[in-house]
């Protein structure tokens, strides 16, 4: 470890010290509040679900949900220059099941870098020696796909069912951030970069060239998406996967004798529970994913709050039934370690937070 490395390391893990003082501060200022605010007998009754059948199909929905996530990758990384002949399916699928087993059990979203260097080791079987830069690109491609796909959904769904003004402007300023993006990637010509007048300092200079890094593979994630085939694909294919979200949320309504909520109310929680996936906070972005599913249902819907939770706590566990169930079968059948991946990811996290060469990120 050279001497300028050593102080950025230091720096790096008092952060995850930080971040980890602040996730336990909320988690007990929430559990606090719970109960002095709720009648815990109340809650324990809340958690009856009158229809398992219902809430079997919810799960399975949520599987197919993440299956066309899936195909909607493995179209980005097939546009992918350096990607010389067609990714097969079954590739794909155990990476990303596993990404979503570590995004559930850990926080910060290590779980996009598992599924990449975990699909970046099979490619390398296969003869080809994608980037995990490039890689990376492509899952941050495909995101910015999904949301626009997302924001279209709302817009469809809000011009026949009612939503409340707030999920119009959260799809709306979402939607134009992402969309931006993708016409910039897609017009960007192959050798265009960060402008030069973002490198105004070490600091700026180091965030500059990381970010420089990023953005060339997401551009060259967009690169094949020009053929209007290609993007149809991945657009069909995160349509499909929204729909597929949206009835899960709607078929563990009616397994909680929920139904007057209805599909406005399934496609607002879908608004909500969505962006609250934005930004994980805790492990498997537990209480935030609550409070986006607690809100709307007792402003909107006069929902008791007891049942609002009870029910928001077992649509999570039927989305994280999924990736942690399946997730955790194929990380045996892969034969790894999960100790041994997560240090290998938080690495690789390590080595993109202090702007190492680009060639580091290559990986084994």
């Amino acid at each position: 470890m050279t001497t300028e490395t050593a102080p950025r390391r230091r720096a790096w893990s008092g952060r995850r010290i930080a971040l980890l003082g602040l996730r336990i501060a909320l988690v007990a200022a929430v559990g606090a509040v719970a109960v002095w605010k709720l009648d815990l007998g109340e809650l324990h009754d809340a958690f009856r679900v009158r229809s398992w059948g219902f809430l079997a199909a919810a799960v399975a929905a949520n599987f197919v949900s993440v299956a066309f996530k899936g195909l909607a990758w493995k179209w980005v990384v097939d546009a992918l220059p350096a990607v010389t002949r067609r990714v097969r399916y079954r590739d794909v699928i155990p990476p990303l099941f596993i990404g979503y087993l570590f995004n559930a059990v850990l926080a910060a979203r290590v779980g996009e870098i598992v599924k990449v260097m975990l699909l970046r080791r099979r490619l390398q079987r296969q003869g080809q020696r994608p980037y995990t830069t490039t890689l990376l690109g492509s899952v941050v491609a495909e995101n910015l796909v999904a949301t626009i796909v997302w924001v279209g959904l709302v817009i469809s769904i809000g011009l026949f069912l009612p939503l409340p003004p707030y999920a119009w402007i959260a799809a709306a300023v979402l939607g134009v951030g992402c969309l931006t993006i993708v016409v910039v990637a897609l017009l960007s010509s192959p050798g265009r970069q960060i402008p030069p007048w973002l490198n105004t300092g070490p600091l700026w200079a180091r965030a500059q060239r990381a970010v420089s890094r990023l953005w060339g593979a997401v551009r060259e994630s967009h690169l094949g998406l020009r053929a209007p085939r290609q993007m149809t694909a991945v657009v069909g294919a995160s349509l499909a996967g929204r729909l597929a979200q949206w009835a899960a949320i709607y078929l563990a309504l009616l397994a909680f004798g929920l139904g007057r909520v209805g599909w406005g109310g399934a496609g607002l929680l879908l608004v909500t529970i969505t962006l609250a996936q934005t930004f994980p906070v805790l492990p498997g972005n537990v209480l935030v994913y609550q409070a986006a599913a607690v809100v709307p249902l007792t402003a909107s819907y006069g929902v008791g709050a007891a049942e609002a939770i009870a029910f928001s706590v077992v649509l999570q566990a039927t989305e994280a039934l999924v990736g942690v169930a399946i997730g955790f079968l194929f990380l045996v059948a892969e034969g790894v370690d999960f100790g041994q991946l997560r240090r290998q990811a938080e690495a690789e996290d390590a080595r993109r937070m202090e702007d190492e060469p680009a060639d580091t990120l290559a990986g084994p």
